[in-house]
């Protein structure tokens, strides 16, 4: 006796767990909205002259209630196709589209709410369909939705999805994030003209500046298209580079069937190209720019990423990388410095100035200056010797490494007190340096991200290891001294950066 593979109605309440964000759920709806217009494109293209340009998707969104609303004036459905729309797991009769699977619709509209209603009109017929479902209650075993028939005018088009008793609410950044990332998702629609896609009252538009890429000597810009095959499956594209560093804006944005399903603002980075997973903050991820099409290859059930088999991701990899190689090593050796987004910005470098006026004009300032007494020499020694003494017998290493002849020992100590030093340094032995960084010091609380702790932990060392070089490399301990050996220290990142972009790589800049 056989056992049969059986999927309850409850399943549909699993659908809200899915990994969806809320700007690919949403794009589900734009994408049957999209794919209906395109395959009925010649009985639309009458329709549409009449009344507007092109297909139209409205999306609105109510902050307050969560219910998101949206309307298209696309083909529509007629009684038996809404019935196959409703029919999980079957997959339309185009799947060579945006529409793959047939899951999208139910997928997406249970992940966002658990009440959902479909109205839909096809054009040329009188019929408007109207059905109702209630996730809870058919999870609880009644399958049967509430159908109701209108009669309607047979010019009209559309389909309207109305989504309530929302699963999660979309605030504040979110809601900035789905307009970019649908802004993304449907470029190719824009520059088309075959999309008016509006969120609220704003019109989704994208631009492309003709300006971002870097000139070449004959001053032509450095993008180029591209074209291979992996397997039999074609894969076109172009790569760029631009002229001003931004990670933000750098690395490939994957479409499949005129659809981004990978991209800005959070664009996929091949390692072949831009080295560790997601690449690094080098020239590289910030200038090396592209598209590519990968319309043949499998597309993930939520439509967020290529679905790879077998070693598909290594092939095209490697071919990005003899297609696009050049560009890569050009967009190492390339540096304005100006352009690094890896630094402040101007407005960033004006407030930081501003706040610092504030304390040097200040009261607190004065009293520091003119007030407080400067410690002897021989108290400054002995605190230094009882704080690296007491932070040795209690703590392990945070860190120590051998450079050359010199051991470098890094504290970073969380439980010391207040009063005690931001930094400590014990740099009296010719072959040692101790460096403690007080976790506990009021200036630690000022320091923001990962970023800002690199600084200061820099910075902490290379004042160590500059007072040790001063004590037994140079002919006097100085200020000025350590200021000029502290300096070269804090060129070791950028040397790093600059032998790693030039090792092995002699290359002529590519041609446009």
């Amino acid at each position: 006796m056989s056992i049969q593979l059986r999927i309850g109605p409850d399943a549909i309440s699993s659908y809200k767990r899915l990994a969806y964000t809320p700007w690919h759920a949403i794009a589900e709806f734009v994408d049957n909205s999209t794919q209906s217009s395109f395959d009925h494109e010649a009985e639309l293209k009458a329709s549409y002259t009449k009344k507007t340009d092109c297909l139209e998707v409205s999306i609105v969104y109510d902050r307050n209630t969560g219910k998101l609303r949206i309307a298209d004036n696309a083909m529509g459905m007629s009684r038996s196709e809404l019935e196959h729309a409703f029919h999980v797991a079957n997959p339309p009769a185009n799947t060579s589209g945006r529409c793959k699977y047939g899951m999208g619709l139910k997928t997406a509209a249970c992940w966002i709410g658990n009440k959902w209603t479909v109205r839909t009109k096809k054009l040329g017929e009188t019929v408007e369909h109207q059905v109702t479902v209630n996730v809870d209650q058919i999870a609880a075993g009644s399958t049967d939705l509430g159908y109701k028939a209108y009669n309607r005018p047979p010019d009209l088009h559309y389909t309207i999805i109305e989504i309530d008793e929302p699963n999660r609410m979309f605030r504040g950044r979110t809601l900035g994030k789905i307009k970019r990332f649908l802004r993304s998702m449907y470029r190719e629609d824009f520059r088309n003209g075959r999309l008016s896609l509006k969120w609220d009252d704003e019109v989704l538009t994208w631009q492309d500046d003709p300006n971002r890429f870097l000139l070449s000597v004959d001053g032509k810009p450095h993008r180029r298209d591209f074209s291979f095959d992996v397997d039999g499956r074609s894969v076109t594209g172009w790569v760029g580079i631009l002229a001003k560093g931004s990670r933000d804006e750098a690395g490939f944005s994957i479409i499949h069937c005129g659809r981004v399903v990978k991209g800005w603002p959070d664009s996929w980075r091949p390692e072949t190209l831009y080295g560790q997973l997601q690449g690094t903050n080098d020239l590289v991820n910030q200038r090396l720019v592209g598209e590519i099409h990968l319309d043949v290859f499998e597309v993930s059930h939520t439509k967020d990423d290529i679905l790879w088999l077998g070693d598909q991701e290594d092939k095209v990899q490697d071919a990005l990388r003899e297609h696009c190689g050049d560009y890569r090593d050009l967009a190492q050796l390339y540096r304005k410095r100006t352009d690094d987004s890896r630094g402040p910005s101007q407005i960033e470098v004006d407030t930081a100035i501003d706040e610092f006026k504030r304390e040097l004009n200040s009261p607190e300032m004065v009293d520091l200056i003119q007030i407080e007494p400067v410690p002897p020499q021989e108290v400054v020694e002995e605190s230094v010797h009882n704080v690296t003494k007491s932070v040795e017998e209690a703590h392990d290493e945070t860190h120590r490494v051998k450079v050359g002849d010199l051991t470098v020992r890094l504290f970073v100590v969380h439980d010391m007190s207040t009063n005690d030093y931001y930094v400590t340094v014990d740099a009296r032995k010719p072959d040692e340096v101790i460096v403690v960084i007080n976790q506990a010091h009021p200036h630690w609380g000022q320091i923001k991200g990962s970023e800002g702790v690199l600084n200061y932990l820099r910075h902490c060392a290379y004042d160590g290891i500059a007072e040790w070089q001063a004590r037994f490399k140079a002919a006097r301990l100085d200020p000025d001294t350590i200021k000029v050996l502290k300096d070269r220290l804090l060129r070791l990142p950028f040397e790093m950066e600059k032998h790693e972009n030039t090792n092995g790589s002699n290359v002529s800049p590519p041609s446009a």
